[in-house]
């Protein structure tokens, strides 16, 4: 079995390379709904400075979250008790979550 490493990966390949992908522009903190945590990816534009995305993956769920806005920087959480990850103020940042229903269990990497 390969894997991918996915060093240097930018936002245009998660857009161009994940069907089904969600794509959100919010101004206020933000919870997925059921049909958007289906998506494998979300690709979110926030339009005000420190807001959050929260997630709610179930346990072991994947999803690739991506700040496809280039001007504000928010945070990541799965479950709202969760500390957060901050998502750069770039159009290219990107994280992988693997979703744990316990408060700071869930896995982040950061793909660039």
């Amino acid at each position: 079995m390969k894997y991918t490493k996915f060093t240097g990966l930018q936002a245009d390949q998660v857009k161009a390379g994940v069907a089904g992908a969600v794509t959100l522009s919010k101004g206020a903190n933000y919870s997925l709904t059921a049909a958007e945590k289906a998506a494998p990816a979300v690709l979110c534009t926030m339009t005000a400075a420190s807001k959050v995305l929260t997630l709610g993956l179930a346990n072991g769920q994947m999803m690739v979250v991506v700040n496809a806005g280039g001007t504000n920087a928010f945070t990541v959480k799965n479950v709202s008790g969760d500390t957060g990850t901050s998502l750069a103020a770039n159009a290219s940042k990107a994280l992988l979550i693997i979703g744990s229903s316990t408060a700071n269990a869930s896995t982040v990497i950061a793909l660039n």
